[in-house]
């Protein structure tokens, strides 16, 4: 039975639109047919066999008993760009190694991307209870302590711009749904200088959020997240507001307002 449903997006129009989306949807939702990839994309099966031939000729996609999965050469490219010098994921990663020691929490290394927040790194263990978060995965700002600390630390311009276009959608009871109330706790957080996440992006479990800071605007949030019932909200405050400002000392961009 196909994963897909049945109502299809619109079709992207564009032939690099249509690369993309097919590219998207197999990161998505993982290896899928042919089939499902012209539901979950609404191109005509007739396209969508024509650009997966070039994807695969190209290596961007791989194909196994007709299922589709994502190319080795996307992971080539992806190396390279994040091999150009010293990056902010070489520094990060040991800190959150560590956090994750002195916690026994999932730490994460986080960007904000056009409207989303984007997971860079993730530091867990498998006995401890699911984050529901991924690398790579894109995730609504508004209910994430990532996505909360660094709308609170950007510009106001670019926060007004996201959130005028953010559907305030709620994936817990605890979700903030409310543009009034949003914009309240994203000012308490900038006068204490960290987010909390209190089980708005999954039930249960309890956020923290600092910022990582460049010029003066936020690059990325570094984060901690547990079972709430355990979770120490001041203590990884604490450590992720000195993780941050080491990890800013050593890309050569401390932040300001600390």
């Amino acid at each position: 039975m196909s994963r897909i449903v049945a109502n299809a997006p619109a079709a992207p129009v564009s032939m690099l639109g249509r690369v993309l989306a097919l590219l998207d949807s197999v990161a998505a939702a993982g290896p899928l047919g042919r089939g499902e990839l012209a539901a979950a994309t609404g191109l005509p099966p007739a396209t969508v066999n024509r650009i997966v031939a070039s994807l695969l000729a190209e290596r961007l996609l791989a194909e196994d008993a007709g299922v589709l999965r994502l190319g080795l050469r996307l992971f080539e490219l992806g190396t390279v760009a994040g091999q150009a010098g010293v990056t902010l994921l070489d520094v990060a990663g040991p800190y959150l190694v560590d956090l994750h020691g002195a916690f026994g929490c999932t730490a994460q290394l986080a960007v904000l991307d056009g409207d989303a927040v984007v997971y860079l790194l993730k530091v867990g263990s498998p006995r401890q209870r699911r984050l529901e978060t991924r690398v790579a995965g894109r995730f609504p700002p508004h209910c994430t302590g990532a996505g909360k600390a660094l709308l609170a630390f950007g510009a106001l311009e670019a926060v007004d711009g996201v959130l005028a276009r953010l559907p305030l959608a709620a994936r817990t009871r605890a979700t903030i749904t409310d543009r009034p109330r949003l914009l309240a706790d994203l000012r308490a957080t900038r006068r204490r200088g960290y987010a909390v996440d209190r089980g708005e992006f999954q039930d249960g479990m309890t956020g923290v959020a600092a910022p990582v800071r460049a010029a003066g605007r936020p690059l990325a949030a570094v984060t901690l997240a547990g079972p709430t019932e355990v979770f120490d909200v001041p203590r990884a405050a604490h450590a992720l507001r000195l993780v941050a400002q080491l990890i800013e000392g050593r890309l050569g961009g401390a932040g300001s307002g600390r």
